[in-house]
């Protein structure tokens, strides 16, 4: 600071000898301070261009692979982008050639993809090259294959009276379309996919068919196993509302059948749930098992929902494979209480947001809200304490429920509420501020006191009335009651009181807890709750949102649901989109046709197979054009053998002609000038030949006249 204002003094003053970096350096000398770096003394072996392109390429491989965890065809200009990034610790000599050979060694070698070596695959699809590998084709087709083989296995299929007796006996009154989806289940082969949308009531319809399930005793006396899963726990363990006594993740069920744990048989169905999520690798290892043991696979999800994170999209490849009676539909909506609250989540489905946003609108549930990010989380804050003590003095059951698309989000409108509960006196002033850690490895701090809601990121073991039990899972949000001696007292959200020891939550590697914030949930992870109210928080604005997680969102309550929008977010976006120098002014419709147009987006995951369907199908094309063209030269040869010399005239009359044209007032020029060349020669000529010609006759009228001039010389007489 003090070098600072000595310069900054110095140069007010006039007297700066040269600038600021030559005073400090006089200065630094001065109290005897040298500049050192960690690069000094530092020697780069020199690497030959062979060693440069195979650090590239090792470094670009790995990359890459880290996409294909997450997307199955990525865009071949991210070859380029991981080459460029490659050689920056190895050198460029050679400009884009280096990078273009990057690429090169990338498509002839390959990559490493979960340990696995696999090739590259390029090709044209939807007008760009983008790039799969072979692994995913693999498992694409594998999976169409193994769907394709137990749909037609029809053994397990139940009977129509054994459908009809668990429907009467369970004593709910189910739709024409409910029922429909029952028999459709009940009935299909070995894998049967429902396509059900939010709030249809699939849980509800599953009842009877566990029940008619568990009373079949064609492969056991004892009657059939009924298994629930789904990715997440929580989405699995409210398939136990159905009646199925045993859920499970799917990791967690899969790891328990790979390792003999759980032995799946003939005699077992396995019930998934929001399969929309499940991708198509775990997908095939499922499909693997149940070729090995004949079990029978119920699926239920909708593809207009949050999709998988993985690679591919397993629901499109079962979509195509299955045939049309093993993918029953059930498409309307039972969860929202009024006609019009179903319409609007229709239209998010189809992807027709304006029109849902212009009901919302109307009826006041839809807003931009103004200001910086701090205070749009204040606004959805008090939106959900306001709304919480409503449906609180009405009795409501399940309350409000707020959902954002990310983690952060999430953290900070549960902060938000957090601090308001906190000044109403509703949470304790015993805080702890403790070290967490979330399932993703993100480290922050939080804060714990008597009245807090925290939320679970795994499956969770306590003691409730001195038994040790099962309290939660992921997902899951628990109420702070208070501390033991050795942990936390807390309620479950099924209500029960529970006693958790410290080493049951915290994270083992790090001795993190792993506890949220949980006033709040991601989109994801609110997939498949039901509540009284909620609400979509968007801080952040729309740009990174989608059809998908918009339609989750806006379908999880019975009855309103809130939609709160970040003004300043989604007026940067618009502005970011105009060109610059572009003073038109953005009006609130243009800021909500933006919104409309992000929450219609369907960007539905890319899909290997197709891009090698396209890449053959190019190649078929190719092929298919030079036969055609063969067959019309032996055609044309056949029936006039001079064709060949023929042709190849005219082809050159035709490229004379394409050339001519462009030269012709070349031409003209030059035949000007040269006319006018060849006239001057020509007078000069005739000039010359007529001087020639005066010259001939002047000489010959000389001559002439000389003949005639000419007298003869006098003679000499004697005596003159």
């Amino acid at each position: 600071m003090d070098i600072l204002r000595d310069a900054g003094a110095e140069g007010r003053l006039g007297k700066m000898k040269t600038d600021e970096r030559n005073i400090w350096r006089e200065q630094a000398a001065a109290l005897g301070w040298q500049h050192r770096t960690v690069m000094e003394g530092v020697v780069h072996a020199r690497l030959s261009d062979g060693e440069r392109f195979d650090r590239a390429y090792e470094f670009a491989a790995r990359h890459l692979a880290q996409e294909f965890h997450t997307a199955a065809v990525v865009e071949h200009e991210k070859l380029g982008m991981y080459a460029a990034r490659g050689l920056i610790g190895t050198g460029i000599a050679g400009g884009p050639g280096d990078i273009a050979r990057v690429v090169e060694l990338l498509e002839e070698r390959g990559i490493r993809l979960r340990g696995e070596h696999v090739a590259l695959v390029v090709g044209l699809f939807d007008e760009r090259v983008r790039v799969t590998n072979t692994a995913q084709i693999r498992i694409e087709q594998s999976l169409a294959e193994s769907a394709k083989a137990v749909a037609r296995d029809f053994s397990g299929a139940l009977s129509v009276q054994a459908i009809e007796r668990a429907i009467a006996d369970s004593g709910i009154r189910f739709t024409k379309e409910q029922r429909a989806a029952i028999y459709a289940l009940g009935r299909g082969g070995g894998l049967t996919m429902l396509t059900g949308v939010a709030g249809a009531g699939k849980t509800t319809l599953l009842e009877p068919l566990v029940a008619a399930w568990r009373a079949d005793a064609r492969f056991n006396e004892g009657g059939r196993k009924v298994i629930g899963a789904a990715m997440a726990w929580r989405q699995a363990e409210a398939l136990q509302d159905a009646g199925i006594g045993r859920a499970y993740a799917l990791a967690p069920l899969l790891r328990m059948i790979e390792t003999g744990e759980l032995r799946p048989s003939r005699n077992t169905v396995l019930v998934l749930d929001e399969v929309s999520q499940i991708a198509p690798r775990p997908m095939l290892k499922l499909l693997e098992l149940q070729a090995r043991n004949g079990m029978t696979i119920k699926m239920l999800g909708d593809r207009e929902q949050a999709q998988a994170i993985e690679a591919g999209d397993a629901i499109e490849i079962l979509l195509r494979a299955l045939p049309p009676d093993a993918l029953p539909e059930l498409l309307t909506t039972m969860r929202q209480v009024s006609r019009r609250g179903r319409d609007i989540a229709g239209l998010f489905r189809e992807g027709e947001a304006a029109k849902a946003l212009a009901m919302k609108r109307q009826d006041g549930h839809a807003m931009l809200v103004g200001g910086d990010r701090d205070q749009v989380v204040g606004r959805i804050a008090d939106l959900y304490l306001a709304r919480r003590d409503i449906l609180r003095a009405c009795g409501a059951k399940d309350g409000i429920t707020v959902s954002a698309p990310t983690n952060d989000d999430v953290a900070e409108i549960s902060r938000a509420i957090r601090e308001r509960l906190k000044h109403r006196g509703e949470i304790g002033d015993d805080e702890i501020i403790y070290r967490a850690i979330d399932q993703d490895g993100r480290t922050y701090d939080l804060p714990i006191a008597t009245g807090d809601r925290v939320r679970l990121f795994r499956r969770t073991w306590g003691v409730v009335d001195g038994r040790a039990c099962h309290v939660g899972d992921n997902g899951d949000i628990i109420e702070v009651l208070g501390r033991t001696a050795d942990g936390l007292r807390l309620r479950t959200k099924n209500g029960r009181v529970a006693d958790l020891e410290w080493r049951r939550l915290c994270d083992s590697e790090t001795n993190r807890l792993l506890l949220g914030f949980g006033h709040a949930l991601t989109i994801n992870a609110a997939q498949g709750i039901t509540s009284d109210e909620h609400i979509n928080a968007l801080p952040r604005g729309t740009s990174g949102v989608t059809a998908f997680t918009t339609y989750s969102a806006e379908s999880r309550s019975r009855g309103t649901t809130w939609t709160i929008i970040s003004e300043a977010a989604v007026y940067e976006t618009e502005r970011y989109r105009q060109a610059l120098g572009d003073i038109t002014p953005i009006t609130p419709d243009d800021l909500w046709a933006r919104v409309a147009e992000d929450m219609s987006r369907k960007p539905y995951k890319a899909l290997g197979i197709d891009l090698l369907a396209a890449a053959r199908c190019d190649r078929e094309q190719a092929i298919d054009t030079f036969i055609a063209c063969r067959h019309a030269l032996e055609t044309a040869q056949l029936d006039n053998p001079h064709f060949g010399p023929e042709a190849l005239k005219r082809l050159r009359a035709l490229a004379i002609n394409k050339t001519l044209s462009r030269h012709v007032a070349a031409l003209d020029r030059a035949l000007g000038e040269n006319g006018e060349l060849i006239r001057d020669i020509v007078r000069e000529q005739e000039a010359d030949a007529h001087l020639r010609a005066l010259r001939a006759e002047g000489a010959a009228a000389k001559r002439q006249i000389d003949a005639t001039t000419d007298v003869p010389a006098p003679s000499t007489r004697p005596g003159l």
